[in-house]
């Protein structure tokens, strides 16, 4: 069977330091027929000349744009917009693929043709590539997706260009959960398929994305991502599910070094959701915030490394 082609793109800003891993780990794939994208989002370090640097030990294998700071989810629907493949992919720029990665979804997508999206398990690793643990990621659920907020897509998620197109891509307006949202939108469209393989790294460092302290609009995102998913169906699983992103917007908060105001959003969830307030799960996200707040994310890796023994 002919092998179709595989787009990824890698959005880069500020990411120096990473990036080099991550473009290595994209084209050492066992898989031919792979185009790469790389978009410097105005970076003010050297990620762009290392991006171009890489570029040039793989003549013809990656191209390499630049652009002002536009946002990640304004990057990637640029990279993706000018790719060829039937199959899209990103790759964040701190983040690897192990080397059967594509070779191991395409063939999923290949089995599945109701299949749209297809996502595998992923390590965690430290700013040295040491591994943590392995994230075992659960079955597709859409109940789980929308009123759980549970991502099951993580690192090394593969989609068909024809939910891409059919959803309108990223949300460009959205800086901290524009994934989730797409996936939100792509659920509707077929279904999502686990690999259940390590197929993908995803880094820990204190400059990641996700560990950021965020200021109060980008903690407070996802709260207005389940209003417009929910809003032509007011009731229980919606109030459900917007407490939760409430307890979500509270961890961020907390995080950020805002603990009243984040307090102030876990009492207005166990408000739209009182049965919450008997969840260790409710309360642990906003735990976790302060003691990333008091103890650096290096500290907190530390001790959940020892508390997994």
């Amino acid at each position: 069977m002919p092998q179709p082609l595989v787009s990824i793109v890698t959005s880069v800003f500020n990411q120096a330091e990473y990036l080099e891993a991550t473009m290595l780990s994209v084209l050492h794939q066992d898989y031919a027929a792979l185009e790469y994208i790389v978009i410097d989002d105005g970076s003010t370090d050297d990620s762009l000349v290392v991006a171009r640097q890489v570029a040039d030990r793989f003549p013809g294998r990656v191209t390499v744009l630049t652009q002002a700071n536009a946002g990640q989810a304004s990057s990637l629907n640029r990279g993706w917009a000018v790719s060829q493949g039937s199959i899209l992919a990103y790759l964040s720029s701190d983040d690897c693929l192990s080397p059967q990665a594509v070779t191991c979804m395409v063939r999923a997508l290949n089995a599945r043709p109701d299949v749209v999206v297809v996502y595998c398990d992923f390590e965690l690793i430290d700013n040295r590539g040491t591994p943590i643990r392995t994230v075992r990621t659960e079955d597709f659920d859409l109940r789980r997706l929308c009123v759980d907020l549970v991502c099951q897509p993580g690192p090394g998620a593969f989609f068909r260009r024809s939910a891409f197109e059919a959803t309108g891509g990223w949300r460009a307006e959205l800086r901290q959960v524009p994934d989730f949202e797409f996936w939100l939108r792509a659920a509707g469209r077929g279904h999502f398929l686990r690999v259940a393989e390590p197929l993908a790294q995803y880094r820990i460092h204190d400059r990641s994305a996700s560990f950021r302290a965020m200021p109060v609009a980008c903690a407070e995102e996802i709260c207005g991502v389940m209003r417009d998913h929910w809003r032509t169906r007011p009731g229980g699983e919606a109030d459900l599910a917007m407490a939760k992103s409430l307890c979500i917007a509270a961890k961020n908060h907390a995080q950020a070094g805002r603990p009243l105001r984040g307090a102030a959003r876990l009492m207005q969830a166990f408000r739209l959701a009182p049965r919450l307030m008997a969840s260790a799960q409710s309360w642990r996200p906003f735990l976790f915030g302060l003691a990333f707040r008091c103890f650096g994310i290096v500290s907190v890796v530390r001790r959940f490394r020892r508390a997994q023994g």
